[in-house]
């Protein structure tokens, strides 16, 4: 079984659809999974909501995701925020961006957002389901870096079932086994921390020893992303292509 998992495209369809046509070029896969944050950052929100919609990509919700979908329904479907720090819409610059996001998306689009399952377990035997999430298996905000204690990486195993995880939420792409079973941050898409500007995605292969894990890259052309982020007339436009130019997560 080969399974590819995409997340965090964040707006870029430049970049998505590079993903996607290398994901095609080197199939067949047996499914292929999308971890959420599909269109808060970027100049094509809905846009990238659906070029997974049309291909039918099962997907998890991201945190962006929910903030989309608290601000337009008025916060009758809330973000399920852990603690009141991961509330992105607390200030007012990223709130005006967040509303431009929601300004441009369709109603079908926020309810097909709202719908969205926090985790995706794929079944295989003998309980050695992989599973997908966006942050981890009990909420869509909380972050599990690299350097998470194994006490972490352990919970989110353990919470999640079956012999594997994949995670996006991070933007960067690393690997750890506890326990015998993998755990994998696929990175993002649109928006890669990692000082790389290629768009990233995992393929997960099961074997007779259980889950493996690729992390591949895909090159596109990053300036026209930029020029789009530009032209968009997005709030924070700036900041947004810099971070795009760089590959690195925005200034605190």
């Amino acid at each position: 079984m080969r399974v590819a998992v995409i997340s965090d495209t964040h707006g870029n369809l430049a970049a998505l659809d590079a993903v996607l046509a290398e994901i095609d070029a080197t199939g067949p896969y047996d499914l292929l999974v999308m971890g959420g944050d599909f269109a808060f950052g970027g100049p094509h929100p809905a846009e990238c909501i659906d070029r997974i919609r049309e291909r039918g990509i099962p997907a998890v919700r991201g945190n962006t995701d929910e903030f989309i979908v608290e601000l337009a329904t008025g916060g009758r479907i809330p973000a399920r925020v852990a603690h009141e720090s991961q509330r992105h819409t607390a200030s007012e610059p990223m709130l005006q961006r967040y509303r431009w996001a929601v300004d441009h998306l369709a109603a079908d689009q926020i309810a097909y957002l709202a719908h969205l399952p926090l985790a995706r377990a794929i079944p295989v035997p003998a309980g050695r389901a992989l599973t997908v999430v966006h942050a981890t298996p009990w909420n869509a905000h909380d972050t599990v870096p690299e350097s998470a204690a194994e006490e972490l990486a352990r919970r989110m195993l353990d919470q999640a079932g079956g012999q594997a995880l994949a995670y996006g939420h991070i933007h960067v792409q690393y690997l750890r086994r506890v326990d015998g079973r993998l755990l994998a941050a696929v990175g993002s898409v649109g928006l890669p921390f990692d000082g790389d500007q290629r768009a990233a995605y995992a393929v997960f292969t099961l074997g007779e020893d259980g889950w493996s894990v690729e992390f591949r890259r895909v090159a596109y052309t990053v300036e026209r992303a930029v020029a789009d982020v530009l032209a968009s007339g997005m709030p924070g436009a700036e900041a947004q292509a810099a971070i795009l130019r760089t590959a690195r997560p925005p200034r605190a």
